[in-house]
Parts: structure tokens; C-alpha cells; sequence
């Protein structure tokens, strides 16, 4: 039983004892075992870095090796530059950019506070570091393999590279862009400085509502060059790159943080925070101390004034400014249309216009008032209007408007499309023309060869050896064709009249009278020097304007724009010289090289003398005649009205001496309006009364070849030799004598007799002056 017991024992014992090696030696195996998967998990690991290396080595090897190569040298060649226009003064008044509203400034030019608040939020170890943030980078990158999107990590340098050499692909977020733009980088940091990297930023970042670079900004939102920032604006500056459109300074709709600038313009203050964090920032990092702080947090609203551009409000003359600019471009240096636009939109230009602001605002502010247009017959129908200033002497344009509400780029400008323009032709086809011939015929030793050409009863009589300014027309019942005609606006005739009183009261027959003498020939190569290119001049064209009614009545074919109006108009101050419309001084490119330049160019269309008569003249139909609301106080003005039939058009064409201008008014479609052309001369003077240029200045001295006779101006040689009793021609000297050369001294006619023309026919010409009652 013992023994029993003890084998039982020994036989536990020896179980134990097998149990428990059996698991040792399990735990043994089963610790080799981790050790091993350890051991194949680390070379796994190791493995798959190295695998991982070497392919995300391979990788960015090749990307860098496929990227385009850059030229940092260059870096603004890349860019859309904006082109500048500045007014006649030298003053930038508009730019003009295909996507990209965009102007260089220089590192000298950029505010520090610009400076170190752009730095404070976007790079603040910009000064130190090599292009990158290498920990950054690594970790934006592992975190694509996790699935997480690359944000957040760049530095100034490499926003610099993808703005400017990754413009395709900068909104895209990828390994291979982050690669490509850290190589770039890198190649930026080794060739440009730091200061060079910060401007070159600065000039290329968006910062919203079409701006494109810190000057473009501050012009737009600030109203200032980019020198004159700011604290506050600098930090409103620096807050907009994180979300340009959201955040833009000004927006056109209404939104949840935005106060009303002005109508359809409003202050958007959402960046507001980010702005006050900058602030913060700079703070922090010791650009600036608290007190500034506290003395710039203050609302949007405060500190933002919008931009104006006097151009953009009514674009007839920026736009035919670009349009001769490109004109220009091709004709000089050879381009095709596409080059010279791109030329002129993205390379950064410099255009030196002429335009006078304050006369296109002149223009701008009194076509906004309806009160100052009369209605059109048909309520859908809407009045226009366009009118031009050219400066005298010279054609340079000094404002131009195409229309009264239209805004936006290539629209209808109605400032060089042709209207008939009415009795507003008669100084230039009529009678500048009639003392022209004169003056040439009396150069030429001949007299004035008069045609009876049996339309009146006066026939080739009364108008002296040459026509001047004191000749005879009789304002008489005329029938041309059979039929009665012209007809006066008076449906009247007031008989005896001069040149000078025809002209004054725009009396139709009277100009027909002259014409005709003048001969349409004439008048019609006249009008060619005078720089009017929409005659119809071929005969063989069922409607064109070799007639009596084009030529001496405004009844054209096409008519005239007021463009060449305006021009024509500045031969009388401007001494008979017709020059060629100047949009521009000169065009230079972003590095100050002249590009193109203008020179006055004019046209001999007058003699000096003659031209200065004309200019006498159209004073007294200002002064004396039917355009008396065109006068101004302090200057005389110069002018004609025009009125075309049914009053589809209203014209008033006039002069300072520095300044000739044009005013139209109608309807696109030849809708009869409530007005005649008081109106527009009323408007033509308001408009003119407030551009000071146009008050200043004398009119020419009255040249060496006019002479005053008898109360009145001739070329010599011209001026009338009549028959006067001994007694009366010497109370015509102490009369004469008692006058003074002030232009304005108005004389009553003179009905008993005449100091006007010679005839042939003495004794049947002094008969006739001295008997008023036989016409």
C-alpha cells in the first residue's frame, strides 16, 4: 500500500515535472516567435522606408527633372501687368488688365508696416529661413499617405513660386506641386535676395476685387499709393491672401458684415478678426507696440475710401484710346491684332492720354441730370447724347463722351459715329467757304465770278466785288426745282440782311444764296480739308451730299460725328490750321522706354485772316445771334446751332480760346423731340463753364492782313469801295472814331444806308443802297 502510494507520487511528480518543461520550452518557443515577428516587422518597416525613400526620392527626382525650368532673372516677364493711363497732367487715372489688375512697385515704395505684416501672419521666420520649412514639409507630405490634404505649410518664397510659376496648378493640392514648389523655391532663395523675394510677393498676390499686388490694392480699396499705407490698412492688407473673395475689402452686394459705400458699393469688414489678429501678431513680435495697436482696431469702414476712375464711368474715350493704342502698336512694330492686345493689356504699358478730368467729368456729371434733355415723341424711345473737347491748336482730346447712362467697355460711341448736324455746318461749307474763295480770288488779282442762277430776284447783285462779311443777301421767297425752297424755321422772310446777320439768325436762304455762289465743288473739297471723311461725294450713290440741302443746310447723306465737329470747329481760333485728333502724348513700357509718341500734325484749311473773321463772326452769333444761351460770363464764346427737321437732332458746335467743342442730342432711331437748339447750347455752356481750361487764354491778334473798315473786318483787299456823300462819310469817321476794339460792343444796323458792297453797277449799286424800299 506504501509502495502504492509512493509509485503514485513519483508518477505525479514525474507528470509535474514534464508539465512544466513542456511549458517552459513553450514559453520559450512562443517568446522566439514574438522576437522573429518583431524582427520581420522592423525589417518590414525598414524595408518599406527605404522602398518608400527611394520611391518618394525617385519620385520628386523626377518631378523636379520634368518641371519646366525658371528664370528668376525674369520673374515679372511671367506676370500680367497692368497698363497705366494717366490724365494730361501726369496723373494715373485708370488701368486696364485682361484677368489680372496688376502694378509693380518697388521695395523702397513698400511700407515697413506693409512689410512686417505680411511677414507677422504668413512667414515669420521669413528672414532666416532657406526658402522652406524642412519639418513642416516632411510632415504636410507623410500626411498625404494618411489621407489628409497639404495646407497650411507655405513660406512667402514658395508662394512666390507657385504665383508666379505655377499659376495652373497653384489651387491644386498635391505631392507633386508641393514638390515642384519647393524646388522652386529653392531656386528662388539661391538667385534673388530676401528683399527681392518680399517685393516680387508683394506684387503678385490676389488680394480680391480684381486686385492683383499690394499698389493695385491700395489704389482700389485706399484711394493712395501704396508708400502712403496705413498701419490699419497694412493689416487689412496682409489679412486678405487667406480668402481673397470672401474677405475683399469692397464687394458690390450686400452681405452679412458689409456697410453701404455708395450706391451698388459696399465696405465689407469679414476679415475684420484676421485683421486684429495681425495687429496682435505684430505685437508679439515687436514691429509695433500696443498703443499702435489700440490706435488701429477700428471698423472697415474708417479707413477705406474706393477708388475712382474718371474713365470708366463713361468709356467712349478710353475706349478709342485703347483702340488707336493697338492701331499704333501694329502699324509700328509690325503685330497682328492678338499681339498688339496682349502688348497692351498684360505687359504693363504707361499711356500718357490728354484728356482733361475735369472736363470729362464735366461732361459725366451734367449728361446724368434728365432735366437737361428734352423728351422724345415716343415714350420707348430715349434721348442721347455725345459730345467732344479738343483743345485749340493742337486736336488733343480733352474729354469725349459717347452716351448718357451706358457704362462698361466697346460700346456704341456715338462720339465718332456721324449725325446730320443742321445749320451747324453752315460756318464750314457756307461761309468760311464764301470769304475763303475771296480771299483767293483777290490773291489771284480776279473778282469774285458771280452766277445768276434765276432761283430770286436778287440774282448775282448787291454782294460787292468779293463776299465778305458786309455783303448783301436778301432773304426772299426762293424756287429751286419748281418747288419753294428753303423754307426758314420762321416759315418767313425777312428781306435785306449781311454775311453777318445771315449767319446770326441762321437764316436758311440766305446760306443756300451764298452757296450756290460758292459753288458745291468748293464747299465740298472744303469740308474734305476740314477733316469731314463721311461726305457722299460720288454722284452715281442714289443719297449723297453734292446738293444744295447736305451742303448749305446740314442735310447729309451720313452726316458728321461730333469728334470731327469738334475739330473742324477749332480751325476758326486756332488760325485756320485743322489738326489731327492727339488721344495720347506718348506710350512707354514698364521700364520707361518710349514706345510711341504723337507730334501735332495740321492741315492748312483757312487763311489766317479769313480763319480770324470767322472767329469774329461766330462771337456776334453767340453775342448778338440765335446761340446766346452758349455765352459764359468772363469769356467769349464762338459758335453755331444746328437743328436737323422734325428736331431729330440738336447740335451746338463753339469754341473758347483754348478750348472747341462739339454737344450732340438725339435718338438712335430718329425720334422726333420737344426741343430745338437752345437747348443743347444751354447744356454746351454749362458743361464748358466748368473746366477752367476752357476760360483760359486770349484769342489770336488780329493778323497783319485784316483790316478794320468802316466798323468791320476784311481781308485786305477785300473790304468794300462804295460811293458816300462828303458829309456823311465824315460823320462816319467821327462815329468810327468813337469806337473802341472791345469785341463785345454790340451796333445797332443800319437800315438808311449801307457801308456794305460795291458793284459794278455804281450808280445802280448806290441807288439800291440808298433805297432800301426798291428791294
Amino acid at each position: 500500500m506504501a509502495r502504492l502510494d509512493r509509485y503514485k507520487n513519483e508518477k505525479e511528480t514525474s507528470l509535474n515535472s514534464v508539465s512544466h518543461k513542456r511549458k517552459s520550452k513553450r514559453k520559450k518557443s512562443n517568446s522566439s516567435s514574438r522576437k522573429k515577428l518583431f524582427k520581420r516587422i522592423f525589417i518590414t518597416i525598414v524595408i518599406a522606408v527605404l522602398i518608400g525613400s527611394i520611391s518618394l526620392g525617385g519620385y520628386a527626382a523626377y518631378c523636379i527633372f520634368t518641371a519646366p525650368k525658371i528664370q528668376t532673372d525674369k520673374i515679372y516677364s511671367n506676370l500680367e501687368i497692368s497698363t497705366n493711363i494717366y490724365d494730361d497732367k501726369g496723373e494715373l487715372i485708370d488701368m486696364v488688365y485682361y484677368s489680372e489688375n496688376r502694378k509693380i512697385s518697388t521695395y523702397e515704395e513698400l511700407p515697413e508696416n506693409l512689410k512686417n505684416a505680411f511677414i507677422a501672419v504668413e512667414d515669420k521666420t521669413f528672414w532666416k529661413h532657406k526658402g522652406f520649412n524642412f519639418k513642416r514639409m516632411i510632415g504636410a507630405i507623410l500626411g498625404v499617405f494618411k489621407g489628409e490634404r497639404i495646407s497650411g505649410t507655405s513660406t512667402i518664397t514658395q508662394q512666390l513660386a507657385r504665383n508666379v510659376f505655377l499659376p495652373e496648378v497653384k489651387s491644386e493640392r498635391s505631392i507633386k506641386r508641393k514638390i515642384i514648389e519647393m524646388y522652386y523655391a529653392y531656386e528662388i532663395e539661391k538667385n534673388m535676395t530676401k528683399e527681392e523675394i518680399l517685393t516680387a510677393y508683394l506684387n503678385t498676390i490676389y488680394l480680391g476685387y480684381g486686385c492683383y499686388g499690394v499698389e493695385t490694392a491700395a489704389q482700389s480699396y485706399f484711394s493712395c499709393d501704396v508708400k502712403d499705407l496705413t498701419l490699419v490698412q497694412c493689416a487689412a492688407l496682409a489679412a486678405l491672401p487667406k480668402a481673397p473673395t470672401e474677405y475683399a475689402l469692397l464687394q458690390h452686394e450686400k452681405g452679412e458684415n458689409t456697410v453701404k459705400l455708395s450706391k451698388g458699393l459696399y465696405v465689407n469688414d469679414t476679415s475684420q478678426e484676421r485683421r486684429n489678429l495681425i495687429l496682435y501678431l505684430m505685437v508679439e513680435q515687436g514691429y509695433i507696440d500696443a498703443k499702435q495697436k489700440k490706435k488701429a482696431t477700428k471698423p472697415a469702414k474708417d479707413f477705406i475710401k474706393a477708388g475712382n476712375n474718371p474713365l470708366t464711368s463713361k468709356s467712349a474715350f478710353r475706349d478709342y484710346l485703347l483702340d488707336t493704342v493697338k492701331k499704333d502698336l501694329m502699324s509700328e512694330y509690325g503685330m497682328d491684332e492678338q499681339q498688339a492686345i496682349n502688348k497692351l493689356y498684360t505687359k504693363g504699358l504707361n499711356i500718357y492720354s490728354t484728356v482733361d478730368v475735369q472736363a470729362q467729368q464735366a461732361i459725366t456729371n451734367e449728361f446724368k441730370k434728365s432735366k437737361n434733355f428734352p423728351k422724345a415723341a415716343k415714350s420707348s424711345a430715349k434721348v442721347q447724347a455725345a459730345m467732344v473737347i479738343v483743345e485749340v491748336g493742337s486736336g488733343k482730346i480733352k474729354a469725349m463722351s459717347g452716351a448718357r447712362h451706358a457704362t462698361g467697355e466697346k460700346l456704341f460711341n456715338r462720339a465718332i459715329n456721324p449725325r446730320q448736324p443742321g445749320s451747324a455746318i453752315k460756318p464750314l461749307s457756307v461761309y468760311s467757304a464764301a470769304l475763303q474763295k475771296s480771299y483767293e480770288y483777290k490773291k489771284e488779282g480776279k473778282l469774285f465770278e458771280y452766277t445768276d442762277f434765276g432761283y430770286d430776284r436778287q440774282g448775282k447783285t448787291g454782294y460787292g466785288d468779293y463776299i465778305t462779311v458786309s455783303s448783301k443777301v436778301i432773304d426772299e421767297k426762293m424756287v429751286v426745282n419748281g418747288y419753294v425752297w428753303p423754307l426758314n424755321v420762321t416759315r418767313s422772310y425777312s428781306g435785306r440782311n449781311t454775311f453777318r446777320t445771315a449767319i446770326q439768325q441762321s437764316i436758311n436762304t440766305c446760306a443756300v444764296k451764298i452757296l450756290a455762289q460758292v459753288g458745291i465743288d468748293y464747299s465740298m473739297n472744303l469740308l474734305k480739308d476740314y477733316g469731314i471723311t463721311t461726305l457722299v461725294d460720288d454722284t452715281r450713290e442714289p443719297v449723297n451730299d453734292y446738293n444744295y440741302a447736305a451742303l448749305g443746310l446740314g442735310a447729309m447723306a451720313e452726316g458728321v460725328s461730333p469728334l470731327e465737329m469738334a475739330l473742324a470747329y477749332g480751325v476758326f481760333p486756332g488760325g485756320g490750321l485743322r489738326y489731327k485728333p492727339i488721344c495720347y502724348t506718348k506710350v512707354t513700357d514698364g521700364n520707361g522706354k518710349v514706345l510711341l509718341e504723337t507730334k501735332k500734325k495740321s492741315v492748312r484749311v483757312l487763311d489766317e485772316g479769313v480763319a480770324w473773321i470767322m472767329t469774329d463772326v461766330l462771337k456776334k452769333v453767340v453775342s448778338n445771334g440765335i446761340a446766346r444761351d452758349a455765352a459764359i460770363s468772363g469769356i467769349q464764346v464762338g459758335g453755331k446751332t444746328g437743328t436737323t427737321d422734325d428736331t431729330y437732332d440738336i447740335w451746338f458746335c463753339g469754341f473758347t480760346p483754348t478750348y472747341s467743342a462739339a454737344l450732340w442730342i438725339g435718338t438712335d432711331d430718329n425720334v422726333r423731340m420737344n426741343t430745338v437748339s437752345f437747348l443743347a447750347a444751354g447744356m454746351w455752356s454749362r458743361i464748358m463753364n466748368k473746366i477752367d481750361a476752357a476760360k483760359d487764354g486770349e484769342y489770336r491778334k488780329m493778323p497783319n492782313n485784316v483790316i478794320k473798315y468802316r466798323g468791320d473786318y476784311y481781308t485786305k483787299g477785300t473790304e468794300p469801295i462804295i460811293i458816300i456823300p462828303e458829309k456823311e462819310e465824315k460823320e462816319d469817321e467821327k462815329e468810327e472814331n468813337k469806337e473802341n476794339d472791345n469785341e463785345d460792343n454790340k451796333k445797332k444796323p443800319n437800315r438808311g444806308r449801307s457801308k456794305f458792297n460795291r458793284d459794278n453797277d455804281r450808280d445802280d449799286l448806290n441807288n439800291r443802297l440808298y433805297n432800301p424800299d426798291n428791294d
